[in-house]
């Protein structure tokens, strides 16, 4: 297991003409409320080297531990995201690279050691899969609005309770119960 701050770094000195590259990770990603999630994922990252140029593919496959947001329980989400990236040793120069976002090209020098670490890349490729609302399944009931009960694991018991009040006019309204 590592932490945010270990990384995913492909050594393109060891890159011939095709690689592949396995990752095995843990690291935390914020969550709205404010606290944290735990992720764990497996990257592979397939490397073809085109001279001074490296185009990464990467797949990612891992599990978020979240919160649901109806009922609270937690729970394990599934996810995979890919990306795609090209390093340069040396400059933009070839018109091959229409069609290729900015943000998907990095030139790194071309003197020294040829490394890159994905990892930032892997944890932004998670962070834009996962949903905004994160639910443990899709028919989550929630909790009840009285006593606070996972209603998923069966009723609670109160009174069948008439909701918020301040919707109390217009459920009157809803059911006719309204003086035009």
């Amino acid at each position: 297991m590592s932490d945010e701050h270990s990384g995913m770094e492909v050594n393109l000195g060891c890159v011939e003409d095709r690689s592949t590259v396995v990752f095995d990770r843990t690291f935390d990603i914020p969550t709205p409320e404010g606290g944290t999630s735990r992720v764990t994922v497996a990257a592979t990252v397939d490397i073809v080297r085109l001279g001074a140029r490296y185009e990464l593919g990467a797949f990612i496959k891992g599990d978020v531990q979240a919160e649901c947001h109806r009922c609270l329980a937690p729970f394990h989400l599934p996810m995979e995201a890919v990306f795609n990236l090209i390093l340069d040793r040396g400059e933009r120069v070839s018109p091959s690279l229409e069609g290729v976002e900015e943000e998907d090209f990095v030139v790194i020098p071309a003197t020294g050691e040829a490394r890159y670490d994905i990892f930032p890349r892997v944890r932004e490729a998670v962070i834009l899969e996962i949903p905004i609302r994160l639910l443990c399944r899709e028919d989550c009931r929630g909790v009840c609005m009285k006593c606070g009960a996972n209603l998923n694991e069966g009723e609670c018991g109160c009174a069948g309770g008439g909701g918020d009040p301040r919707w109390g006019s217009l459920r009157k309204f809803l059911n006719g119960e309204s003086k035009t």
